[in-house]
Parts: C-alpha cells; structure tokens; sequence
C-alpha cells in the first residue's frame, strides 16, 4: 500500500464537479469501477474521502455537504491534477440529461435503480490502465484486485512522488520478468498481463483509441489481447473508454437480466436484449442496476 499519509497536501478545495450523495461518491470510486482508491484514515460514511493514483498522478478526493473537494500534494501542481481529476470523474457529460433519456424507457426495474442511486457516474479512467487492472480481475474480488494493482505500480510503475507510483505501462510489463509480475499476486494472470502487454507493443497500438475508433472493432482489437474475455473487454470499453455502449455481463447482471427481466442465461443474448432496450447507453444502466442489486 503506498504511502499517502506522509505526502504533504495542500488544504482540499471545490473540484467543480456537479453533486453526488455519499452512497453514490464512494460506488463510483470504490464499487468496481477503478481499484486504485483507498479509505483515508478521515473516511467516514457522511464526508467519505480516498487518497489514491489516476492518470498517471494522485489525490485525495472527499465529498463535503454533496460537493466534490479535491486535495494536491504540494510537489504537483494542483490546477493540472484537478483538471485532470475532472476529466475521470467524467464532469462534462451531463447525466441529468442521459437520466432523462434513460425514463423515457418507461422501465420499472430501471427506474428504481436511478432513484436509488441518483448521482452515480462512470468513471472515464485511462484505457491503459484499465487494461492492466480487468486482465488482472478475473476470479478476483475488489480488494485482490487492489492488491495487485498497487504490487504491479510499485514494482514497475512510473514514480509519481517517493512512495507512490502509477500503474506500469505496457513496455515496462512487456519486458519486466515474467517472476517478478507473478509476485504481484496475479497468479496465472501475469502470462496474460505480460503477453497482452507485448502485443500491445509489438503492434503499437495506442490504448486511447479505444476512444474513438468504432466499438466493434475497438472491442475486436481487445479480444485479440490473452486473458480479455467478453466481459472483461466490455468493462475496459465502458470504465477506461467511456464507451457507453458496453454491457460488461459478470456473474451478478447475468442473475439480475435473467431473474428480472427473463431473458435467456446467455451473456450474449444479455448483450442484445440490453442494446435494444436501453440503446446507446445501456453500460450506464447496467451500472445503475449492477450498483442496485448489490447494494441488495
């Protein structure tokens, strides 16, 4: 775990970031989303707050009477590091209005679940990134996954300030020692990290096209890659590329779409039930429903 206590930050000011309750500020960060934000010692359910790295550097995010306040280590400088935390937290897609469109689908189960959970957001992280922590998810719960993660950036990750690293770009895992990423708790995960990793370089494919480049082939290229099923590929376009398009189907949507809705226990008959449903964002309401029936 690194060490955010010693960092000397600056006192937390406003991020500019539209409301959130605190149900939904620590779903976002904490729910499955990213696995690079931890408690800080001052958590508390009211005014929770995590300390932790994003895009390549590191905050403390808290959420003070519904307002998201940002705190900067002093070495950084804090108008690039709330720019860019803006940017993950997704602060210029105006959800009220995607809300809106999601009612428009007239669905119970739907509409329960945006009651519930009335300010949750997706988050927009680094495609890279998100990459590495979904190869290194599978059969994993939150907290390994976290594990991994912070094992993977300390052993090869970028410093960002002494203690605390970003996570490792694909060069440095394609020629790391394929024992020394095994020691970061990824188990048989670490041929499919390593072997991922170097046919993103050997293809020098840029992860930020996944962005822009049409989601079929976007999903096709990730596909390609070892250890990304359907699933996971469909988490990496929806969390790290802000593709909303994609419904990652996991153990708990598939019991949820086939217990609630009746559709046929096939993931992919899932996929196409909620594409002509919920249309171009249905990864938003899969969220939405995933954070429901858990919170269940």
């Amino acid at each position: 775990m690194f060490d955010f206590e010693s960092i000397e930050w600056s006192p937390f000011f406003e991020l500019g970031v539209p409301d959130f309750s605190a149900r939904d500020f620590c779903e976002t960060l904490d729910g499955g989303q990213a696995f690079t934000w931890h408690k800080t010692a001052r958590f508390s359910d009211a005014r929770p707050e995590y300390a932790g790295t994003f895009c390549g550097t590191c905050a403390k995010l808290r959420l003070a009477d519904g307002n998201v306040e940002i705190s900067v280590p002093r070495a950084l400088d804090p108008d690039e590091t709330a720019e860019r935390a803006r940017d993950y937290l997704d602060a210029g897609r105006d959800y009220p209005k995607l809300r809106k469109r999601l009612r428009k689908a007239s669905d119970p189960i739907l509409n329960a679940a945006l009651d519930a959970h009335p300010t949750l957001r997706i988050l927009r992280q680094n495609p890279a990134d998100a990459i590495v922590c979904f190869i290194c998810s599978s059969s994993k719960r939150i907290v390994q996954i976290k594990q991994c993660a912070a094992l993977l950036a300390e052993e090869l990750g970028e410093k960002i300030l002494p203690g605390v690293h970003a996570l490792p770009n694909f060069e440095r895992i394609a020629d790391a020692p394929i024992e020394l990423i095994r020691q970061c708790k990824l188990g048989f995960r670490a041929d499919y990290l390593k072997k991922s990793a170097q046919k993103i370089c050997e293809d020098g494919f840029d992860p930020m096209r996944l962005r822009s480049i049409p989601y079929a082939e976007a999903k096709e290229y990730l596909l390609s890659l070892r250890g990304i099923g359907d699933k996971v590929a469909d988490c990496i376009l929806l969390f790290g590329a802000a593709r909303f398009e994609a419904f990652p189907v996991d153990t708990w949507i598939r019991q949820a779409m086939t217990k609630l809705y009746r559709t046929p226990d096939s993931p992919n008959a899932i996929r196409a039930f909620a594409a002509e449903r919920f249309g171009s964002h249905a990864g938003f309401a899969q969220q939405l429903i995933f954070a429901d029936i858990r919170k269940k």
